[in-house]
């Protein structure tokens, strides 16, 4: 096995696997193109049963290569053969490389209010495009896009813009952001010329409106024109503004790493006894604390440190006896963008300059006089050192650093890693090492990522979710889990997909009556009239339930039952007319689609529920207000058929006659019912599995399910890749094992209880996988955390079946049964897979007699594949237990608990 390195180019190593005999030949396309003049392999690991041997062949294709630099005060200017040029579609394509965060690219604009604009905006990409004339001007609009990061590397970073009519893609290298622009235009409207480059003032050469781009553009092409062609063969088309030359200089700027935060540093020797002192340098990181330079001055004039602290620049020159004299400027340095500083000291005046703002100290320094030492520190301090030799009051710097100057003298870095110039531990030399580690970011549901140098951060608040990650939904996906926890009725906030992409919404749950009712209100469930509707000018209102039309298919989908009450009141009004004619009432569900039935009809026929029953006013109609009547009647039934519900919109188109009048009303939704949380299967022999597609989870995996087992062990869930895998299983009656490899070796976590898990009573499984930790919880035990490694493999990658119950090797399956099973959020139908597989049944035996007389005063307790009923009818009580009226019983996932009808709370198992 072998890692590539193109040195010198913006590409991340890969990494091949060779064969495994003296024969066979292995072949590795590279997905995207590679340019370097040098290719290193680095040998990672043998065949340890062959010999040691590589042969390697690189095959290569001829590159044309077009390139342009710009020197920060140039631009190229296409000029069109007309005066406007309106296009529907556009391409353009380029690369680039830089060493300033900011500048144009390429502009262009029409007198209209038209522009396409991108450039280089702290290392980052925006294009601002507007093809609406109304829009504001480009210094006024927020980008249409932004791409990229730390782009001012010195490395080539390709883009790509492709346009057609109002959709837009646009790739920075790998990254691909898919957006479509506002407004009531297609075309794209420029006047007269595209800049690359800058935007020159017109009638003033040389002269910009905004930073212009300083560094080489590599092929760039405009709609198939290639610019920079045309401007080497000095085509008319072309106008040069400053100097632009066909060949890109290569700048001798040395950066360095400081790589770790304890023992990186650099010394270099400086002048000593020089009447004042001159350092200067430029710096990134993601820190917010680091000591960036330690030396102590000649003459007894002190030591000089300069170190971040939370961001700010914090100068501090001590001496014995006096006061220190000290600088703080800047904030947020810790932004990963490069900033130069510099400290001057000379007759008694100190001055810090940060980014080209000087600042001094507060306090009267004309008494002190400084003289230069002869080492400087920087980053660090070495171990061996005493603390006056240099001072490190925190810990050290780890980032980037280049242009250092010492006594206004260039200090030659590559002579420092020779060996001839100072010295220096854990650096990387030639190399800015830094990493976005928020691009792309991995902070789910719009959790806000931040970061250090090793390491990002994500900040859950106000997205409902939490976890490392924010992965994890902060509310329960259905009004059954709150029942069971031991909520009463009240409203609460539901996930129904849990940790996937639905968000959370509130709900109503009533869970006083039989029935645990889901109640989602929308914005207009009071009686409304309505006069003055016909066919060309019909009356309407959409509803608002206050969630997405996804989270609310997602709870009817979830319940055994759906419905919502429809009342229409009328007078001269007709309602659905006749079944064979246009109806002049309808409803609008989620398919978006025209629903000609109403209230306790069903799908299908255009009828009203005295129609079924056929108790209508007028037996010539199918609905009371179909035969048209000068009083008020109405017709009022309820809507069930899930696959509609809810209704989203009412139109009404006969109001409009004389003594004409109408009024409607459309209830809430109401769904009870969680068909997932009993949803379970019980597992017969331990031969027997269930298998579903593959559980594709790459960055972030959590796994949760109820089971019950009088076994010894078994595995409750497998899915292998080529080397990755994730395995759960109960290994011990006392131990739930959760087994993961990312490619970096297998990771294992284990949960130990104080008690048998194996007592045939349910129990809670929890497991989860993300960027930044891996975690096994089990029932209420405390939960077990490993952080994963930030280098290496971060992509679970699995190709088989899953397998649950099982594994692909069929042995050591689970007996017992398993309900509830969430992969990512996404619920699992475990019953109905069963129904198709052998040694598998649906449901779990036990319901009943696993909560002991559930049912009282011989009310009989009936078992559904859902869960489980009361049915008192032999008996004289009533309620969901028969005992209405004395004591009620709360189910709870490890129980259940008899608690008395005036407990108006339950918390844990009891009051």
């Amino acid at each position: 096995m072998v890692s590539l390195i193109s040195p010198g180019f913006h590409f991340f190593p890969q990494t091949f696997a060779g064969n495994m005999n003296a024969d066979s030949v292995m072949h590795h396309k590279l997905l995207h193109s590679v340019r370097a003049r040098f290719i290193r392999f680095v040998p990672l690991e043998w065949n340890p049963s062959g010999k040691i041997g590589m042969r390697v062949e690189v095959y290569g294709c001829s590159y044309k290569s077009d390139v342009a630099d710009f020197d920060g005060r140039s631009s190229l200017l296409y000029r069109f053969n007309q005066k406007l040029m309106s296009t529907l579609k556009d391409v353009i394509s380029l690369k680039f490389k830089s060493m300033q965060g900011d500048g144009v690219l390429f502009h262009g604009e029409g007198q209209r209010g038209d522009h396409i604009t991108l450039e280089l905006q702290r290392g980052r990409l925006a294009l601002h495009l507007n093809l609406d004339d109304s829009k504001p001007r480009l210094s006024s609009s927020p980008p249409s896009a932004t791409l990229g990061s730390l782009l001012d590397d010195q490395h080539w970073h390709s883009v790509l813009l492709e346009r057609v009519g109002k959709h837009v893609n646009f790739t920075v290298d790998r990254h691909t952001q898919h957006f479509r622009t506002k407004g009531e235009a297609d075309a794209l409207d420029i006047d007269y010329e595209l800049s690359f480059g800058g935007i020159p003032v017109p009638g003033k050469p040389g002269t910009f409106l905004k930073k212009n781009f300083h560094g080489c553009i590599e092929n760039l092409y405009y709609n198939g024109v290639n610019i920079i062609d045309l401007a080497k063969r000095r085509k008319h088309q072309i106008y040069t503004v400053g100097n632009v030359t066909f060949s890109c200089s290569e700048p001798q700027i040395v950066p360095i790493t400081f790589v770790n935060s304890s023992s990186s540093y650099l010394l270099l020797p400086g002048t000593p006894q020089i009447d004042g002192l001159s350092v200067s340098f430029q710096f990134r990181t993601w820190n917010k604390d680091g000591l960036l330079l330690s030396t102590m001055l000649s003459e007894g004039s002190g030591t000089l440190l300069l170190r971040l602290e939370d961001g700010t620049l914090r100068l501090v020159i001590q001496k014995m006896t006096e006061r220190a004299a000290e600088i703080l400027t800047g904030r947020d340095l810790n932004d990963g963008l490069w900033h130069s500083v510099s400290i001057s000291a000379r007759r008694n005046r100190i001055t810090l300059t940060l980014d080209n703002n000087a600042a001094s100290p507060a306090q009267d320094t004309s008494r002190m006089q400084i003289y230069s030492g002869n080492r400087y520190y920087f980053g660090g301090c070495p171990d061996n050192l005493t603390d006056s030799q240099c001072l490190n009051p925190i810990k050290a710097f780890q980032g980037c650093m280049r242009l250092i100057f010492i006594d206004n003298q260039p200090k030659d870095l590559i002579s420092v890693q020779q060996g001839s110039l100072g010295n220096f531990s854990d650096l990387h030399i030639d190399l800015c090492s830094i990493k976005d580690r928020c691009l792309p970011n991995y902070c789910e549901h719009g959790g806000s990522c931040s970061q250090s140098w090793t390491t990002f951060y994500c900040n859950c608040t106000d997205t409902g979710y939490v976890g490392a990650t924010c992965h994890n939904s902060l509310y329960e996906q259905s009004c059954e889990v709150y029942r069971h926890q031991g909520n009463t009725a009240g409203f609460f906030y539901i996930d129904s997909d849990g940790s996937g992409p639905l968000g959370p919404f509130q709900v109503y749950c009533n869970i006083t009556e039989d029935k645990i009712w889901t109640l989602m209100q929308h914005n207009n469930t009071e009686l409304t009239h309505v006069q003055g509707a016909n066919p060309e000018k019909p009356y309407s209102m959409t509803l608002d339930y206050g969630g997405s039309l996804e989270q609310l298919e997602a709870v009817i989908d979830g319940s055994e039952h759906c419905e919502q009450e429809v009342a229409y009141h009328c007078k001269r009004s007709r309602l659905l007319n006749t079944p064979d004619g246009t109806p002049l009432t309808w409803w609008i569900g989620r398919s978006n689609e025209r629903q000609p039935y109403w209230g306790g009809a069903p799908p299908g026929v255009q009828q009203c529920d005295c129609g079924l029953d056929e108790s209508c006013l007028d037996i010539r109609h199918f609905c009371n207000c179909d035969a048209d009547k000068d009083e008020w009647t109405n017709d009022t039934g309820f809507l069930s058929f899930k696959d509609h519900l809810p209704v989203t919109q009412i139109v009404i188109t006969d109001t409009d006659r004389t003594n004409s009048e109408a009024a409607w009303r459309i209830g809430p939704l109401r769904c009870y019912g969680d068909r997932h949380f009993w949803n379970a299967v019980s597992f017969y022999t331990e031969a027997s599995y269930l298998h579903f597609p593959t559980f594709h989870a790459e960055f972030s995996a959590d796994i949760s399910f109820f089971f019950k087992t009088t076994a010894l062990s078994g595995v409750f869930l497998e899915n292998l890749g080529i080397k990755d895998f994730i395995r759960l299983e109960i290994s011990s009656p006392s131990e739930i094992t959760f087994a993961i490899d990312v490619g970096n070796g297998p990771i294992e976590l284990i949960v130990q209880s104080p008690s048998s898990l194996n007592d045939n009573q349910w129990h809670y499984v929890r497991a989860e996988r993300n960027l930044k930790e891996t975690s096994l919880q089990v029932d209420n035990l405390p939960r077990m955390t490993k952080e994963t490694s930030e280098e290496g493999h971060f992509r679970l990658q699995l190709n088989s079946q899953l397998f649950v119950g099982g594994t692909s090797s069929r042995q050591k399956g689970f007996l017992g049964c398993i309900r509830s099973l969430h992969l990512n959020g996404q619920k699992l139908d475990l019953e109905e897979r069963a129904k198709v597989t052998s040694g598998v049944r649906p449901g779990c035996p036990g319901h009943c007699s696993s909560y002991g007389s559930i049912c009282h005063n011989g009310g009989k307790c009936v078992e559904k594949h859902s869960g489980y009923f009361c049915d008192c009818t032999s008996s004289p009580y009533e309620g969901p237990f028969c005992k209405k009226g004395t004591i009620e019983i709360y189910v709870f996932p490890t129980g259940c608990v008899l608690v008395p009808t005036d407990c108006r709370h339950v918390t844990g198992n009891s009051c």
